[in-house]
């Protein structure tokens, strides 16, 4: 069964992506930059490169050397940067998930209506965005983890850091409201409900357990007005 958004407020082909163009040759260095800020250059080149293999290939098919290639530079170079595969990943999922949610600040800071009206903008958003690659395949990358030793090691920082950026976006568009008692519990319950929803629909065996967006919707905004409820 097809994952669809339902009542998002906008389609995924609208959601802020952070799908760039990795450059083909090694990055010329720039007159006047120093050579911080050449290394900087480097390191961001290498990390766009990943997310646009992310993007293409997935996780599992996105290696080293390939985003050494797409980067223009040494597989050594990569390595230099980061040392290991989970650490790259976890780097370019993190650089994703700060330009996504700086993207929904802006867009969605100056949202009007009630706080339901406004959870709803959020919660809408959360799902869309959750279906666009490479925050995808954060999902992927969080799963994989389960039996991969070496992203095992890294994910903790990683959901870390994720927890963090959700909360700032919710700040961001909910203000005071994100602040209340119970509200982070709420948030990470509706994140791991999209997150498992997603999962499931993901297995083609399962698809059949899965309820349409609507549906999980009118769930999650049940537990908001249940929360709030209890917090008024």
């Amino acid at each position: 069964m097809p994952v669809t958004t339902g009542n998002s407020k906008r389609d995924k082909s609208e959601a802020p992506k952070a799908k760039p163009e990795a450059p083909k040759a090694k990055p010329e260095a720039k007159p006047g930059r120093s050579r911080a800020e050449q290394r900087e250059d480097t390191r961001l080149a290498i990390l766009d490169a990943t997310i646009a293999s992310l993007i293409e290939n997935g996780h599992a098919a996105t290696t080293t050397r390939g985003v050494a290639e797409r980067a223009g530079v040494s597989q050594g170079a990569v390595q230099h940067y980061y040392p290991t595969r989970a650490e790259l990943l976890d780097a370019a999922i993190r650089r994703v998930a700060d330009i996504t949610a700086q993207a929904v600040i802006e867009t969605y800071s100056t949202t009007a209506g009630s706080e339901r009206e406004r959870v709803a903008v959020l919660v809408d958003e959360l799902w869309t965005l959750a279906q666009v690659a490479p925050v995808s395949v954060g999902f992927e990358f969080l799963a994989a983890a389960r039996t991969d030793p070496e992203m095992s090691s890294t994910v903790a920082h990683l959901v870390q850091h994720l927890e963090e950026t959700v909360f700032g976006v919710a700040r961001g568009v909910l203000g005071e409201l994100a602040d209340r008692p119970g509200a982070r519990d709420w948030m990470r319950i509706t994140v791991i409900t999209i997150a498992g929803v997603l999962l499931t629909a993901s297995v083609p065996a399962a698809t059949a357990l899965v309820p349409d967006w609507p549906t999980v919707r009118h769930h999650i905004m049940t537990s908001f007005d249940t929360w709030r409820a209890e917090r008024s």
